[in-house]
């Protein structure tokens, strides 16, 4: 594939991860205990990709960048764990509303922090995917000071991952950086993993499919496209997720959304549209210079 090809096909992978993780809560309703989830998907992510990386000829430990996939790790883990927690304790709406607000928080750090150039279809997209995401998930009634601050918390660790996590991936591709904060997260998880093992036996096909595909090659394909777009670009069409999970409900379970549900969805996609559009464009102009 051409250089100038390499972001749309990025974008385009993107948003097909986007509409596939809006899938999830299908995967995790139920009984099962979040520290379970959260480490049997880290840890089976993590075998599925080590072969995967040995088989690539490439180095399976890297020589350099392995503190900071370590702090990416414990990042990650941490922000899985507070997400799952404020969902406890509010209402799912609520907690998205919140961690959703990492996105946004990503996207205005990008410039002072990693010199990225924050376009206005980006700012655009990025106000379209937020005001879309609220209309989808309304939060209202059945919010509490400790739900708020534990999403809070994990959106802030969103936008921390999100940070942190660029520059390496920029440094050490995809699929190395999706295999390392899988194996460092499944060693510090690892004691919730064997009580998963002796309590939630039954849930081992969830748990097989959510690490599989839902964690590991989707960390690959996320980081991947990390590599070959902005941070603000990322933020706006990882908006597809809540957004998707609405469409997900509606063709699995029947719960259909209202109209200012639809109206929400819609602003997502334009959200997402309008911010690839601005990658494209630069696509064009660099393509353009280099002749």
């Amino acid at each position: 594939m051409s250089p100038a090809g390499r972001p749309v096909a990025a974008v385009v992978a993107l948003a097909l991860l986007g509409i596939a993780l809006g899938a999830l809560p299908l995967l995790i309703r139920g009984d099962v205990p979040a520290t379970h989830l959260v480490a049997t998907r880290v840890t089976l992510g993590a075998a599925v990709l080590l072969p995967a990386l040995w088989l690539t000829g490439g180095p399976v430990v890297p020589r350099s960048g392995l503190g900071r996939l370590f702090v990416l790790a414990v990042v990650l883990t941490l922000h899985w764990l507070t997400f799952f927690l404020a969902i406890k304790l509010t209402t799912v709406a609520v907690a998205l509303a919140a961690v959703y607000l990492g996105p946004v928080a990503a996207a205005a750090l990008s410039g002072p922090l990693l010199g990225e150039t924050v376009g206005r279809k980006a700012v655009g997209g990025l106000v379209l995917a937020l005001v879309g995401t609220l209309l989808v998930v309304r939060p209202g009634g059945g919010m509490t000071a400790a739900g708020l601050a534990a999403g809070a918390a994990s959106g802030a660790l969103f936008a921390a991952f999100m940070i942190v996590g660029k520059p390496v991936a920029d440094r050490l591709g995809g699929l190395v950086v999706a295999t390392w904060e899988l194996v460092f997260a499944s060693i510090l998880l690892a004691p919730f993993t064997v009580q998963a093992i002796r309590v939630s036996s039954d849930a081992w096909p969830r748990f097989l499919l959510l690490g599989a595909v839902f964690t590991g090659v989707a960390g690959v394909v996320y980081w991947s496209s990390m590599r070959r777009l902005p941070v603000a670009v990322v933020a706006v069409i990882m908006y597809l997720e809540p957004a998707s999970a609405v469409v997900w409900a509606a063709g699995v379970l029947g719960e259909m959304p209202d109209t200012p549900g639809w109206i929400g969805v819609a602003l997502v996609i334009v959200g997402g549209v309008l911010a690839s559009m601005e990658t494209s464009e630069e696509v064009v102009v660099g393509a353009s210079t280099a002749l």
